[in-house]
């Protein structure tokens, strides 16, 4: 911010102060370039302040959701290992002097203490240093690419980021296309805001359908990216000669309906992992309640 701040005061425009920072995205320069030549650029930078806070806020609700899953798989865990350190050191040898077999909920906790106070510091090594390199590498454009391209197949995630990329896309279309940035400009610079290879090629696809002639809404038709309800809507923008704002209509529904498939992916979330981790303590719990009752049918015996 320093550094913009000070190139403005130098007498640089805004378009050139932002486009001179790396950490910039393309297509927020190239908004901030068409809201500063048209005369907008209230307009561009209050849009552009709203999608930011939009996915702040998105990203506080997940992780809000996320905390109660992971403090019961943080408990899991350490249930598991207060099992293999403590108690089933005290069962083996009841078995190992009675002359019979351990059962298999006492052998696998066993193997398992075993692992961690032979090896513990040197996983919790190996696991600290993977996130270190996870972090350092998720800070590349390449990795976050492919880690978007592996995100845009799994079943709920895709549905998601398709969401998303449909909302950024129609509303970056909608404020360059209204700032008068000419139709195949700005499909390519809208293209950028998609995550995923995968969708960028769809859009950028689209681009050169519009390119040899097709109509813009038959273009994302053909794409499959976007759905009736949608291009209904910026079919009717492009015959009425109103496309941007069509276009700026379509992703805010967009995004209004994104909110609500998060909304109540998070809402079936807890309950669901809650459920999980409380079946896997359940049948950890009836393991070890027929390993002691085997306990007592070696002392009768």
């Amino acid at each position: 911010i320093n550094a913009i701040h000070a190139q403005i005061t130098e007498g640089r425009s805004v378009a050139d102060a932002f486009s001179s920072q790396p950490d910039i995205p393309e297509d927020v320069v190239a908004l901030v370039t068409s809201g500063e030549s048209s005369g907008r650029l209230d307009v561009v930078v209050a849009e552009l302040a709203k999608s930011y806070a939009l996915n702040a806020q998105r990203r506080a609700e997940i992780t809000e959701a996320l905390l109660y899953p992971s403090f019961l798989i943080v408990v899991m865990i350490g249930a598991l290992l207060l099992l293999a350190m403590y108690l089933v050191p005290a069962l083996e040898p009841i078995f190992e002097n009675a002359g019979a077999p351990s059962p298999f909920i006492v052998k696998t906790l066993g193997a398992f203490g075993e692992i961690v106070s032979n090896y513990g510091f040197l996983i919790l090594a190996c696991l600290g240093g993977l996130a270190l390199l996870m972090l350092v590498f998720s800070r590349r454009a390449g990795v976050r690419a492919r880690f978007a391209d592996f995100a845009a197949r799994l079943p709920v995630v895709s549905a998601l980021m398709r969401g998303a990329t449909r909302g950024r896309y129609l509303n970056t279309m909608a404020l360059l296309l209204s700032n008068g940035v000419p139709m195949l400009d700005a499909m390519n610079l809208a293209s950028n805001t998609a995550a995923a290879n995968s969708h960028r090629a769809r859009l950028l696809a689209a681009r050169q359908r519009v390119a040899a002639g097709e109509p813009f809404w038959s273009s994302l038709k053909a794409s499959d990216a976007f759905p009736e309800s949608m291009l209904s809507l910026i079919r009717l923008g492009e015959e009425s000669n109103n496309l941007g704002a069509m276009m700026s209509r379509a992703g805010s529904m967009t995004q209004a309906q994104m909110q609500k498939s998060i909304s109540r992916a998070l809402t079936f979330l807890t309950p669901a992992v809650t459920i999980f981790l409380g079946a896997l303590v359940g049948s950890l719990v009836i393991s070890v309640m027929t390993t002691l009752l085997s306990i007592n049918e070696i002392a009768i015996r």
